[in-house]
């Protein structure tokens, strides 16, 4: 019993540790400008993508088209 109380809470540790690591390193500041601006750019595809290919949107309409496929994946 004192075995398997010890195994999860090392896993405890571990994920809570991953998850401090994870938290540290996202809030992070972006190192330069070029991360920035890539960094905007990419929440503005994304973005757009939310709004062009929501629910509604793809219920009413059909669907994606290659010429859709080839602006999104470069």
């Amino acid at each position: 019993m004192a075995t398997l109380i010890a195994l999860f809470a090392g896993l405890l540790v571990v994920v809570a540790g991953l998850a401090v690591h994870l938290h540290r390193r996202r809030s992070g500041p972006t190192e330069n400008l070029d991360g920035v601006l890539a960094e905007q750019e990419r929440l503005a595809q994304a973005r757009a993508l939310r709004s062009s290919y929501s629910s509604i949107a793809m219920h009413s309409s059909h669907g994606l088209t290659t010429d859709d496929l080839g602006r999104y994946h470069r």
